[in-house]
């Protein structure tokens, strides 16, 4: 299961922009014309597969071929701080909301003895009550940029509980966006995401899930007035799980997450915005009938550079097997 990643190019780019933002339309025209782009990288969440960037706690654990899974994300998050990578926090009149849902499609089959998982993800949402310092950033609601994955499982090895798996995921740039606005659901860029998963039964209900993610992204190319580029150095990510199964159908998990890289220029200057941040989470799921799971998912972030730290994020999934 996969949460979608939050990233926030920021309108500061220094520490004398920071301290110039104040509540004037001037400083909410200067702002746009500077292209603060806030996207939304969706959070990919699903049970039994692998997701792109945030995963579940068993994601790496495969299900029998020719299984499918219909899944549904509805996710809330907040934020009341803005840490540029220069280190300038603001707290004042600052913050961001965001309500995202996201529909995934996951089928399963057998290629040559090795267990592989096309999948797609379509999100939607909005972007809300955001401001920084007082000014006022227009609301944003819409498609987001769709995501078509690939798992492919070297290791399924069910007697040991040994499962290694890896997966690209491809963000499709056609989401709702608007240079002029600075706000987006969309990315107008192609980004890749490769991730590596490895989970590991322990015995007694005891489980770990580690993964690690390097994550491209292309060029916009219609960024600020339009034609500006914003681009962005490479972002890896880090995440572990460990899970404790009881009363036959419910889990419980504890996780961590470390983000670190993804820098963000604007026809090549810094814009103060990048994915430096660790985050803690907490997962409890339960199967209320063989074919029908409920998750909930709780985070938060600190040790954030370069970004809106998320005080809290909620996730609700609803998975059917069929």
């Amino acid at each position: 299961m996969k949460r979608f990643i939050y990233a926030a190019p920021d309108p500061i780019q220094d520490h004398a922009a920071a301290q110039r933002v104040t509540p004037k339309r001037s400083a909410l025209a200067t702002m746009r014309r500077r292209a603060a782009t806030v996207t939304v990288a969706f959070t990919l969440l699903a049970c039994g597969e692998a997701r792109a960037v945030d995963v579940n706690a068993s994601d790496y654990v495969p299900v029998p071929a020719g299984t499918n899974l219909l899944l549904y994300y509805a996710q809330y998050a907040t934020r009341s701080e803005y840490i540029s990578t220069s280190g300038v926090g603001m707290t004042r009149n600052t913050g961001l909301d965001s309500y995202v849902n996201i529909l995934r499609y996951v089928h399963y089959f057998d290629v040559a003895g090795f267990t592989v998982a096309p999948e797609v993800l379509i999100p939607a949402g909005t972007l809300y009550n955001g401001r920084i310092g007082g000014v006022e950033l227009d609301s944003a609601a819409g498609f987001g940029d769709p995501i078509v994955a690939v798992a492919f499982w070297m290791v399924n090895n069910k007697a040991t509980q040994t499962y290694i798996g890896i997966t690209p995921y491809l963000f499709v740039p056609v989401g709702q966006y608007n240079p002029a606005a600075a706000l987006n659901i969309g990315e107008n860029r192609w980004k890749l995401d490769t991730q590596a998963g490895w989970y590991q039964g322990l015995g007694n209900g005891l489980s770990f899930q580690i993964t690690g993610d390097a994550i491209w992204y292309g060029d916009n190319t219609g960024a600020g007035s339009g034609s500006q580029v914003l681009s962005q150095d490479t972002t890896f990510q880090f995440q572990f799980w460990l899970s404790y199964s009881f009363a036959d159908t419910w889990q419980a998990s504890i996780g961590y997450s470390k983000y670190w890289g993804g820098n963000e220029f604007l026809n090549g200057r810094p814009t103060g915005n990048a994915t430096e941040r660790d985050q803690a989470r907490f997962e409890l799921s339960t199967f209320i009938t063989p074919t029908f799971q409920v998750l909930g998912l709780i985070q938060r972030d600190f040790n954030t550079s370069g970004g809106f730290p998320e005080d809290f994020r909620s996730t609700l999934r609803l998975m059917q097997v069929f």
